[in-house]
Parts: C-alpha cells; sequence; structure tokens
C-alpha cells in the first residue's frame, strides 16, 4: 500500500505536464487465467450521479436547498457509480475474457463542486461548476463476481479493491475539474424512460445534458491487477463524462455509495420530489463515463524527485 503522502507525489507529476493517455498493463481478473492486457482507457456502463445540497455557500451569501436550482458560490455534494463496459485498447475495446460473466469491475466515486456561474436562469439554463477539496472525497475500483444491480444501487463497493484515490479540485491551466449542465424546465416526461417498466412512475424529471471531466489522483493500487508500475508512477486518472435527463440508458439507481460504505437515498419523493431537476432536495443524473491513465514518463520522475527534495520532502515504498 502507498502512503497518503503519496498524493503530494502525484500532483507534483500532474502539474509537470507528465504525458497523458498512458497505456497501462492491467489482469482484469487478477492475476487470473486470462492473462494480462495493455489499457488504454476504461469504458463504464451508462449509470447514476446523485447531487446534494450542503448548506453551504462560500460566496457569502445563502446556499440553496435545492441541488438542481442552486445560488452561485453553492457548494454541492456528488456522488457516482457504476460497472465498466469494456477495456479500451488503442484500437478500441478489448476481447477480455469473462469481464461481466465470471466476474466485473465496478467504481463508486464523491466529491464537492462550488457553483462558479449560470448562464440564462438557473433551473432553466446553464451552470457549470468547479471541482474542490473537502467533502465526502474518495474514488474506489472494485473487482468482484457479477453481482452489481444498478436499478437497486447496490454492489458496486464490494470485492478486492483494485485502486483507490480521490478527486482534486479544479486546475485553471488544464481546465480540468469542472461540471457544465443545461436544464429545460418546461420539458418534462418520466425520470425512467429506460426499457419497457418505468419503475419511478411517481417521478418526472426536467430535460438536461452536459459534461464534466475530474482528476482522480490514485494513491493506492493492487498489483495483483496493476503490474508494471511502482512507487515512482502513481498514476492520475482521468473521469470525462457525459450527463443527461431523463434516464434512458440505465435504471436510475435507488441507492448510492457513500465514502464510508454506508448509503443515501437517491430516487424518492423525498429525494427529488416529484420532478427531478425542480422540486429537490436532491438531483440525479445519467452518466456516461470513460477514464484514461497519466502515468509520469521517467524523466518527469527524476525531475519531480529533485523538486520533492528541494521542498524537504520523501517518498517511502511499502508492501502491498
Amino acid at each position: 500500500m502507498f502512503k497518503k503522502s503519496l498524493i503530494t507525489s502525484a500532483l507534483v507529476f500532474t502539474a509537470m505536464g507528465a504525458q497523458a493517455s498512458s497505456v497501462v498493463t492491467i489482469d482484469p481478473d487478477g492475476l487470473g487465467a486470462g492473462g494480462a492486457y495493455s489499457v488504454s482507457g476504461l469504458d463504464w456502463n451508462a449509470n447514476t450521479v446523485l447531487v446534494t445540497p450542503t448548506g453551504i455557500n462560500v460566496a457569502g451569501g445563502v446556499a440553496s436547498a435545492n441541488a438542481a436550482v442552486p445560488n452561485g458560490g453553492d457548494v454541492l455534494q456528488s456522488y457516482a457509480q457504476g460497472a465498466l463496459s469494456a477495456f479500451n485498447g488503442d484500437t478500441g475495446a478489448l476481447a477480455v475474457s469473462g469481464l461481466n460473466s465470471s466476474f466485473e469491475w465496478t467504481f463508486v466515486a464523491g466529491f464537492r463542486e462550488v457553483v462558479s456561474s449560470f448562464i440564462g436562469v438557473p433551473g432553466n439554463g446553464t451552470i457549470v461548476l468547479g471541482a474542490i477539496n473537502g467533502g465526502d472525497n474518495f474514488f474506489r475500483v472494485y473487482r468482484s463476481a457479477v453481482n452489481s444491480n444498478s436499478l437497486a444501487g447496490t454492489g458496486f463497493n464490494d470485492g478486492d479493491l483494485i485502486l483507490s484515490g480521490s478527486v482534486s479540485a479544479y486546475n485553471a491551466v488544464t481546465d480540468r475539474g469542472t461540471t457544465t449542465f443545461t436544464t429545460k424546465t418546461n420539458v418534462e416526461g418520466a425520470l425512467d424512460q429506460f426499457g419497457t417498466t418505468n419503475n419511478y412512475p411517481a417521478i418526472k424529471s426536467v430535460s438536461g445534458q452536459g459534461s464534466g471531466s475530474v482528476d482522480l489522483v490514485v494513491n493506492y493500487f493492487n498489483s495483483d491487477y496493476l503490474t508494471g508500475l511502482n512507487i515512482g508512477s502513481v498514476m492520475t486518472l482521468f473521469l470525462d463524462t457525459q450527463l443527461n435527463d431523463p434516464f434512458k440508458q440505465v435504471n436510475p439507481s435507488a441507492l448510492m455509495t457513500k465514502g464510508d460504505n454506508t448509503t443515501i437515498d437517491a430516487v424518492s419523493l423525498a429525494s427529488l420530489g416529484d420532478v427531478n431537476g425542480k422540486t429537490g432536495p436532491n438531483f440525479v443524473l445519467q452518466s456516461d463515463a470513460t477514464s484514461t491513465f497519466n502515468v509520469p514518463e521517467p524523466a518527469s520522475i527524476a525531475l519531480s524527485g529533485l523538486a520533492l527534495a528541494g521542498l524537504g520532502l520523501s517518498r517511502r515504498r511499502s508492501s502491498k
């Protein structure tokens, strides 16, 4: 396991412009019979994001009690989870034996964002948010038997822990750590439009779309699954997401996983009111995410080592 101080090292690597979209050697089944693959990215299935108000306004104003219609400066807490659709190589999806039949990869995440600007009217326009530190901030990837359930919102946080870390605050240099979402309150329909069954007939939704990107600083990885990495190549995992409402590609999840592995109610009248994105207090979004890796080049590792030495910082190696 890597020490917490490595988060600082990873941030130094990122700031020095280490090459993005690195290829990482992954054994999807954990030293199993399937062997290892050269992976350039992770393609996640459509999933759910829950946004909740925190009651905090960093601009000195009054925080809105409705995450879907926040005030400028409001701090919002988000939770996300999902299952892996495919491991991607340089030419597309890899044919990985057993994925989603004998085993699955899943993730859970949480982080905070602050409302930085509006274009139009809140609730009927475009909102821009930036990731900030603090709150329930985590990112974890697991390998387990195939047991995740998108409708129930369960089975995403069990099995072998493959990697973990946290979400970085917005970086103005790289323009990462931002979310933009546009809603139209006058366009309403069923929240759950996936498949033939509407599992939440009492809840409608506004229509909306957007995108987001965050940097996930990895401070632990399991060497049974990720090989060829060492203490000097702690990676950043980029998460790029398309956001939509209503849900047309997956069922909205009833529960979302928090950092302490307890759950929070996501889709109910108490959570969303009768119109998701309008009545609150919470807000759910359909998310479709992909991840790529940033592993520092040897030259960057050497330079960052000098930088760390100059700051009086040290790195230590420890066993998993």
